[in-house]
């Protein structure tokens, strides 16, 4: 049997199962280049030489390209190539400043929708992950994130999905290309205990607040560091 033409471009168009996990690795790939230092703000993204980098095709890499356009860490302005995005602080200041919304009302809806048992498990991660070594930015090494916990839990997909796929990338990409890390210390490890323990008395006003809170004192702490 002969397809036609329309049936090869449309066989063309479709991507196979293959591809699709091939562009899966190359965008992960292309992340740990981005934290590895190896891909700074502001290089260009060379789809050619990075398929001979990873020795696969060209496809599945313009594909993970295509998707980290997405989620803002590639960016492509007409008739110019693809680079990694530069961020400055203003714009990070921005990104905070909308992540105060977001989590603030993430915050504010798991504590009413969680329940008993997920907040108790939530207090004692709080609890366990107390110590001078962890972080308060967003850092996918870290086994537990307790603000990622809590947006997972608001029920919120939009919420969810304007940070966990965008937001926090963006936050991560900052991070890695200034190489700023933010010990938490006691006072971010009482800031979590405090949020957690107003969820678990279902204060949502002050839950929502104290979140709040704790993420304008994380930016300021970034900007002193910067």
């Amino acid at each position: 049997m002969t397809l036609g033409n329309d049936q090869l471009e449309l066989s063309e168009a479709v991507p196979s199962v293959e591809d699709d996990t091939l562009s899966s690795v190359a965008m992960a790939k292309i992340i740990g280049l981005i934290r590895g230092g190896e891909l700074l703000p502001g290089d260009i993204v060379n789809e050619t030489d990075l398929a001979k980098q990873f020795g696969i095709s060209r496809g599945p890499v313009r594909e993970a390209v295509r998707q980290l356009q997405g989620r803002k860490l590639i960016t492509r302005e007409p008739y110019q190539r693809a680079r990694v995005v530069r961020l400055d602080f203003a714009q990070i200041r921005e990104i905070y400043e909308l992540r105060e919304c977001l989590e603030g009302m993430a915050c504010r809806l798991a504590t009413l929708k969680m329940s008993d048992a997920a907040l108790a498990e939530l207090m004692a991660a709080v609890e366990l992950a107390k110590g001078p070594d962890n972080y308060s930015l967003v850092d996918t090494d870290y086994p537990f994130n307790f603000h990622e916990a809590i947006v997972n839990a608001c029920g919120n997909s939009k919420i969810r999905q304007s940070l966990s796929g965008e937001l926090y990338d963006l936050i991560r990409l900052y991070r890695w290309s200034t190489h700023i890390r933010v010990p938490e210390g006691r006072a971010h490890s009482r800031d979590h205990w405090q949020i957690c323990r107003a969820m678990q008395a279902r204060d949502a006003d002050l839950a929502e607040s104290l979140m709040r809170g704790h993420i304008r004192r994380v930016a300021a702490l970034i900007e002193n560091t910067g």
